[in-house]
């Protein structure tokens, strides 16, 4: 991977100019996350559409199966770790994401499983712009609804302002583009280690995934220990939109500090996508509009840092 650094003139850094450099350090990043079903086509569409623009070395990035995880993280406790940005404060983040598994494969062959958070809204503006300026994070701003750490794990909601539909009278509004609801009675289960959610959902994980139970295991193992490998897509336009004036893949690593629980819940989920023309879920990862099983529910209670975006690849 290329340094971070890939230009060599400064970045210009004024009053009320809000970038802070990375590392961030969270602090009780409360995450719950679910399984969506879409199609493995039209996320490797989106993949192609995305990540595939930019030339890479060698290979190119595949889609491993039809599901996304779908996870709700309420990060109580964020701040950048190098001064003067540690100084100046912390903030409370939330994050919806919609992951999808990825391989970069080479001459047919597997190098290496990385997550892609391919859709992110969150819940502030600060955590908007140095997301998506800094590492390239495709954030949008939302309202949402989710459990507490010390709640039962119920109902989550994710509303955006959006056009609703695509019309020359259509005014920009706010509404909800999917949900998650608790559709049986609460039960959950404590685990020591993220591989024993392994054994209790093996048949689960082999059976709906339709993934090689070894590369599930992969993939999550790396999700949590030591780090979640992260790709982004980070692009900027020029002035009319047309061209990128910078297109990159880029890698960022979460690393994982300390996990305080783990659970795995055997209630009953249903998730829920409503039409919204401008988030075109239906689209992007073949997710279909109405209601489907939300499966294998999970939540973890963890610290981490996030780190620098390292550029892979860039189009010149």
């Amino acid at each position: 991977m290329r340094n971070p650094e890939s230009t060599n003139i400064p970045y210009a850094r004024f009053p009320g100019q809000v970038i802070a450099a990375p590392p961030c350090r969270m602090l009780n990043a409360n995450m719950y996350g679910f399984f969506i079903k879409g199609k493995q086509s039209s996320i490797q569409k989106y993949i192609d559409q995305t990540l595939n623009q930019v030339k890479l070395p060698k290979g190119h990035y595949q889609a491993l199966t039809d599901f996304c995880m779908l996870t709700f993280t309420d990060i109580e406790n964020i701040k950048p770790t190098s001064e003067p940005f540690a100084s100046q404060g912390y903030f409370q983040e939330t994050d919806i994401i919609i992951w999808l598994p990825v391989a970069h494969m080479i001459e047919g062959k597997m190098d290496h499983l990385y997550w892609y958070p391919a859709f992110i809204c969150v819940n502030n503006i600060y955590a908007l712009v140095n997301g998506r300026e800094t590492w390239g994070f495709n954030k949008y701003l939302c309202d949402y609804t989710m459990p507490t750490a010390d709640a039962p794990n119920t109902d989550f909601t994710i509303t955006v302002d959006a056009f609703t539909k695509f019309s020359p009278d259509t005014k920009m509004a706010p509404v909800e583009l999917f949900s998650v609801k608790q559709t049986s009675a609460h039960s959950k289960k404590s685990f020591a280690a993220i591989a024993e959610i392994f054994e209790a959902g093996e048949e689960m994980f082999k059976n709906v995934l339709k993934m090689d139970l070894d590369m599930v295991k992969q993939l999550f193992d790396s999700f949590w220990k030591p780090q979640v490998d992260q790709l982004l897509f980070k692009q900027l336009p020029d002035g009319q939109a047309k061209n990128a004036v910078y297109q990159a893949v880029c890698h960022s690593p979460s690393t994982v500090q300390k996990i305080h629980s783990i659970h795995m819940h055997f209630s009953g989920y249903e998730f829920n996508l409503n039409q919204v023309d401008m988030f075109p879920l239906q689209e992007m990862f073949g997710i279909d509009l109405g209601t489907q099983p939300a499966i294998l529910p999970f939540n973890v209670l963890f610290d981490f840092n996030q780190d620098a975006a390292f550029t892979i690849a860039e189009n010149k």
